[in-house]
């Protein structure tokens, strides 16, 4: 009870109690569709847009600026709740893109997803539950709040003041 009243406390307003189904799907669906720009999560597809090197070449690093032509060109249609519903965070390691999240705005205020493997399904979660994935996407919120390098779509408005 303690965490509950400490997480709603970190994110101000209290979460929306079920998020809409539509604004739901397209924030997992932006998700899938940027790991497969960036080539993340195990993603070896035609769509991938950065140069990551291969097998045969050495690994090249992904600049911050090419994670965000690369991804904003993959989210450029078909997502017109970006920056309206949602905001996406992608953030940056050393080599280039590391993970990648969405942050619910407005009436999606208090729920989010992360990234995770192309097979399975990007859920959103509220954001003051103590459950496990909650915790996983609370840290990589702050910790992308806190670098510098971190990419975000279309800008990073207040979400981290949130956090």
């Amino acid at each position: 009870m303690l965490k509950l009243l400490a997480l709603s406390l970190l994110f101000g307003s209290p979460s929306a109690a079920k998020l809409d189904a539509t604004v739901g799907r397209e924030m997992s669906l932006a998700i899938v569709t940027v790991n497969k720009a960036l080539g993340l999560e195990s993603w070896k597809g035609p769509e991938v847009c950065v140069d990551w090197g291969g097998m045969e070449a050495t690994i090249k690093t992904v600049s911050a600026d090419d994670t965000r032509k690369c991804a904003t060109s993959a989210v450029a249609k078909d997502f017109p709740g970006l920056g309206t519903n949602y905001v996406m965070g992608i953030l940056m390691a050393d080599i280039g893109p590391a993970t990648v999240f969405t942050i619910g705005l407005g009436d999606a205020t208090g729920w989010g997803a992360y990234s995770c493997d192309y097979t399975r399904k990007c859920n959103p979660t509220k954001l003051d539950t103590p459950s496990k994935p909650t915790k996983r996407l609370v840290d990589r919120i702050r910790r992308a709040c806190a670098n510098e390098k971190t990419v975000w779509l279309p800008q990073r408005g207040d979400v981290c003041d949130r956090m």
